[in-house]
Protein backbone atom coordinates (compact mmCIF):
# COMPACT_ATOMS: atom_id res chain seq x y z
CA UNK A 1 0.00 0.00 0.00
CA UNK A 2 1.50 3.32 -1.06
CA UNK A 3 1.77 6.36 1.19
CA UNK A 4 -0.93 8.12 -0.83
CA UNK A 5 -3.33 5.21 -0.29
CA UNK A 6 -2.56 5.14 3.43
CA UNK A 7 -3.24 8.87 3.75
CA UNK A 8 -6.47 8.53 1.81
CA UNK A 9 -7.62 5.68 4.06
CA UNK A 10 -6.73 7.68 7.17
CA UNK A 11 -8.65 10.75 5.93
CA UNK A 12 -11.68 8.58 5.16
CA UNK A 13 -11.58 7.10 8.67
CA UNK A 14 -11.21 10.56 10.27
CA UNK A 15 -14.13 11.84 8.20
CA UNK A 16 -16.30 8.92 9.31
CA UNK A 17 -15.40 9.48 12.98
CA UNK A 18 -16.08 13.21 12.69
CA UNK A 19 -19.46 12.54 11.07
CA UNK A 20 -20.58 10.27 13.93
CA UNK A 21 -19.27 12.70 16.55
CA UNK A 22 -21.23 15.52 14.87
CA UNK A 23 -24.41 13.42 14.97
CA UNK A 24 -23.88 12.80 18.70
CA UNK A 25 -23.18 16.51 19.33
CA UNK A 26 -26.45 17.41 17.60
CA UNK A 27 -28.41 14.91 19.70
CA UNK A 28 -26.91 16.26 22.92
CA UNK A 29 -27.71 19.85 21.89
CA UNK A 30 -31.29 18.82 21.12
CA UNK A 31 -32.08 16.61 24.13
CA UNK A 32 -29.51 16.60 26.97
CA UNK A 33 -28.60 20.29 27.27
CA UNK A 34 -32.27 21.41 27.47
CA UNK A 35 -32.84 18.79 30.22
CA UNK A 36 -29.93 20.22 32.24
CA UNK A 37 -31.20 23.77 31.68
CA UNK A 38 -34.66 22.67 32.88
CA UNK A 39 -32.99 21.45 36.11
CA UNK A 40 -31.61 24.94 36.73
CA UNK A 41 -28.17 24.67 35.14
CA UNK A 42 -26.80 27.38 32.87
CA UNK A 43 -24.19 26.86 30.17
CA UNK A 44 -20.96 28.71 30.89
CA UNK A 45 -18.25 28.71 28.21
CA UNK A 46 -14.89 27.74 29.62
CA UNK A 47 -12.40 30.59 29.89
CA UNK A 48 -8.79 29.62 29.37
CA UNK A 49 -6.00 31.82 30.68
CA UNK A 50 -3.36 30.67 28.25
CA UNK A 51 -3.08 28.95 24.88
CA UNK A 52 -5.42 25.99 24.46
CA UNK A 53 -4.89 22.99 22.28
CA UNK A 54 -7.64 21.79 19.97
CA UNK A 55 -7.87 18.46 21.77
CA UNK A 56 -9.04 20.16 24.99
CA UNK A 57 -11.70 22.13 23.15
CA UNK A 58 -12.92 18.96 21.39
CA UNK A 59 -13.17 17.04 24.67
CA UNK A 60 -15.42 19.65 26.34
CA UNK A 61 -17.45 21.14 23.46
CA UNK A 62 -20.27 22.49 25.66
CA UNK A 63 -18.19 24.21 28.31
CA UNK A 64 -19.32 24.03 31.92
CA UNK A 65 -22.85 23.76 33.28
CA UNK A 66 -23.41 25.60 36.60
CA UNK A 67 -26.25 25.63 39.10
CA UNK A 68 -26.31 27.71 42.28
CA UNK A 69 -27.16 25.81 45.45
CA UNK A 70 -29.37 27.18 48.25
CA UNK A 71 -26.37 27.16 50.64
CA UNK A 72 -24.38 29.44 48.31
CA UNK A 73 -22.30 26.67 46.75
CA UNK A 74 -22.30 25.65 43.10
CA UNK A 75 -23.04 22.40 41.26
CA UNK A 76 -20.73 21.89 38.27
CA UNK A 77 -21.38 19.50 35.38
CA UNK A 78 -19.32 18.77 32.25
CA UNK A 79 -20.15 16.64 29.26
CA UNK A 80 -16.82 15.06 28.33
CA UNK A 81 -16.20 13.51 24.91
CA UNK A 82 -13.60 10.86 24.13
CA UNK A 83 -10.43 11.90 22.40
CA UNK A 84 -9.63 11.53 18.71
CA UNK A 85 -13.12 12.41 17.41
CA UNK A 86 -14.74 9.26 18.82
CA UNK A 87 -18.53 9.48 19.32
CA UNK A 88 -18.66 8.63 23.03
CA UNK A 89 -19.22 10.72 26.15
CA UNK A 90 -19.55 10.68 29.92
CA UNK A 91 -20.84 13.21 32.43
CA UNK A 92 -18.65 14.67 35.20
CA UNK A 93 -20.26 16.40 38.20
CA UNK A 94 -19.14 17.90 41.50
CA UNK A 95 -20.27 20.14 44.33
CA UNK A 96 -18.22 23.22 45.17
CA UNK A 97 -18.92 24.90 48.54
CA UNK A 98 -19.38 28.68 48.53
CA UNK A 99 -15.92 29.19 50.06
CA UNK A 100 -14.35 27.19 47.21
CA UNK A 101 -12.13 24.12 47.44
CA UNK A 102 -8.55 23.37 48.32
CA UNK A 103 -6.89 21.65 45.38
CA UNK A 104 -3.34 20.56 44.69
CA UNK A 105 -2.89 23.98 43.06
CA UNK A 106 -4.12 25.81 46.18
CA UNK A 107 -7.45 27.34 47.20
CA UNK A 108 -9.82 27.76 44.22
CA UNK A 109 -13.20 29.44 43.92
CA UNK A 110 -16.11 27.87 42.03
CA UNK A 111 -15.28 30.08 39.02
CA UNK A 112 -11.80 28.55 38.78
CA UNK A 113 -12.83 24.89 38.84
CA UNK A 114 -14.07 22.30 36.38
CA UNK A 115 -16.30 19.37 37.32
CA UNK A 116 -13.89 16.55 36.49
CA UNK A 117 -10.38 16.00 37.69
CA UNK A 118 -10.95 17.26 41.23
CA UNK A 119 -9.97 15.05 44.13
CA UNK A 120 -13.65 14.36 44.87
CA UNK A 121 -16.20 14.21 42.04
CA UNK A 122 -18.83 12.02 40.37
CA UNK A 123 -18.79 10.47 36.90
CA UNK A 124 -21.75 8.99 35.02
CA UNK A 125 -20.92 6.03 32.78
CA UNK A 126 -23.00 3.58 30.78
CA UNK A 127 -21.38 0.86 32.95
CA UNK A 128 -19.52 2.35 35.95
CA UNK A 129 -17.66 -0.81 37.00
CA UNK A 130 -15.93 -1.12 33.64
CA UNK A 131 -15.93 2.68 33.09
CA UNK A 132 -17.67 2.27 29.72
CA UNK A 133 -18.62 5.58 28.13
CA UNK A 134 -22.01 6.23 26.52
CA UNK A 135 -21.73 5.30 22.84
CA UNK A 136 -23.28 3.22 20.07
CA UNK A 137 -22.09 -0.11 18.79
CA UNK A 138 -21.10 -0.21 15.14
CA UNK A 139 -22.45 -3.22 13.34
CA UNK A 140 -20.79 -4.62 10.25
CA UNK A 141 -23.69 -3.99 7.84
CA UNK A 142 -25.44 -1.07 9.53
CA UNK A 143 -24.06 2.39 10.23
CA UNK A 144 -25.73 4.40 13.02
CA UNK A 145 -27.89 7.35 11.92
CA UNK A 146 -29.18 10.45 13.72
CA UNK A 147 -32.20 8.63 15.20
CA UNK A 148 -29.87 6.07 16.82
CA UNK A 149 -27.91 8.85 18.52
CA UNK A 150 -31.18 10.52 19.56
CA UNK A 151 -32.28 7.27 21.27
CA UNK A 152 -28.94 7.01 23.08
CA UNK A 153 -29.08 10.60 24.34
CA UNK A 154 -32.75 10.29 25.36
CA UNK A 155 -31.82 7.19 27.36
CA UNK A 156 -29.03 9.12 29.10
CA UNK A 157 -31.43 12.02 29.74
CA UNK A 158 -33.55 9.56 31.70
CA UNK A 159 -30.55 8.96 33.99
CA UNK A 160 -30.21 12.65 34.99
CA UNK A 161 -32.00 12.16 38.34
CA UNK A 162 -28.95 10.08 39.31
CA UNK A 163 -26.71 13.13 38.76
CA UNK A 164 -29.07 15.25 40.85
CA UNK A 165 -29.12 12.63 43.64
CA UNK A 166 -25.31 12.48 43.68
CA UNK A 167 -24.98 16.27 43.81
CA UNK A 168 -27.66 16.82 46.47
CA UNK A 169 -27.13 13.83 48.77
CA UNK A 170 -23.90 12.16 47.70
CA UNK A 171 -25.77 8.92 46.91
CA UNK A 172 -24.92 6.87 43.84
CA UNK A 173 -27.37 5.58 41.26
CA UNK A 174 -26.62 2.57 39.04
CA UNK A 175 -24.74 4.69 36.45
CA UNK A 176 -22.78 6.91 38.83
CA UNK A 177 -19.28 6.45 40.17
CA UNK A 178 -17.72 8.44 43.00
CA UNK A 179 -14.09 9.28 42.21
CA UNK A 180 -11.83 10.17 45.10
CA UNK A 181 -8.24 10.80 44.11
CA UNK A 182 -5.88 10.11 47.03
CA UNK A 183 -3.65 13.00 47.95
CA UNK A 184 -0.13 12.27 49.10
CA UNK A 185 0.52 15.54 50.88
CA UNK A 186 1.27 16.16 54.52
CA UNK A 187 -1.96 18.22 54.59
CA UNK A 188 -4.97 16.13 53.55
CA UNK A 189 -7.79 17.86 51.70
CA UNK A 190 -11.19 17.08 53.26
CA UNK A 191 -13.94 15.45 51.19
CA UNK A 192 -16.67 17.69 49.84
CA UNK A 193 -19.64 18.03 52.25
CA UNK A 194 -23.06 17.23 50.82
Amino acid sequence: MSLKDKLQARRAKEHKLRKHRDLLLQSIRTHLLPAFIQQGFSVTPQVHSGPVDRKTVDIFPFGLLRRTRPDGGVDLVEIQFMTYQRAAFRINACVVPKEGMMTLGGQRTADQLQAGGLHDHFVMYAYPKSQTWFSLWFWRFRTPVQSDYDKLVLRVTGFLPEVDLALREGKLGPHMRHVVIPIHNEEQIPATPY
